[in-house]
């Protein structure tokens, strides 16, 4: 597999989708997507069957983090460079991690970058647009619904990047949570405690589950995809 991928110049993700006659491609003007491998383990698939076969790293022995990754590359006909978007997700709790706003990018660069993205994961693979729109608006309508949205500077980062996505046709049919419930495990930039009276709050002690190393020290929110260029 990995030598048919040296070989194209695909990743492995997107050969083990055309040899199982996957359709992984978006439609004429439909942005090009990628999702990190393994995704599909991560959220509930139950009402979107169509889209279980897609993740080709579903079996591999990699832990569920309960985080997504999602590169979005809107092309442009009067551009031989793509707008290029990104969300980090926490599609058990969160939503919205991070979110990287359109920067232009020529194809040359764009496989680079795409490398970069997917490095603290087991590969990636590209998805239909309505995948993608169904993960991250999915996610953010979860989270909103648990007293968590994206506030400030990765307010106006996610408007800009959901611009290159379009909208969705209707609710994510992707179901989120683990087992059922909302379950936090916070990274080292989040609020333990304000996380956990949030939810508290909302769906109240039993109606979330969690697993949280406390900081000694707060901590500031940190650009997840490194410095804009």
């Amino acid at each position: 597999m990995k030598a048919i991928a040296r070989a194209t110049g695909m990743t492995a993700g997107d050969v083990v989708g055309v040899l199982n006659g996957a359709v992984t491609a978006s439609g004429p003007g439909e942005p090009r997507c990628w999702v990190n491998a393994g995704w599909s383990r991560s959220v509930d698939l139950e009402g979107a069957p169509q889209w279980a076969g897609l993740d080709p790293g579903a079996s591999d022995a990699e832990a569920v983090r309960g985080l997504v990754a999602v590169l979005v590359a809107a092309d442009n006909t009067r551009s031989t460079k793509a707008q290029v978007a990104g969300f980090l997700l926490d599609v058990w709790c969160l939503g919205v991690k991070n979110a990287l706003a359109p920067e232009p990018m020529s194809e040359s660069r764009l496989a680079g970058h795409r490398g970069l993205y997917f490095s603290a994961f087991e590969g990636h693979v590209q998805v239909p647009a309505d995948l993608a729109r169904a993960l991250v608006f999915g996610a953010a309508a979860y989270a909103r619904g648990l007293g968590f949205a994206p506030a400030g500077e990765l307010a106006e980062e996610f408007t800009q990047a959901t611009g290159l996505l379009g909208e969705p046709a209707g609710p994510s049919p992707i179901g989120f949570g683990r087992d059922g419930k909302p379950f936090f495990v916070n990274g080292p930039y989040d609020d333990p405690e304000a996380v956990l009276r949030t939810l508290r709050r909302t769906v109240g002690d039993d109606g979330f589950h969690f697993g949280v190393a406390f900081p000694e020290q707060p901590t500031q929110r940190r650009r997840l995809f490194g410095p804009r260029r």
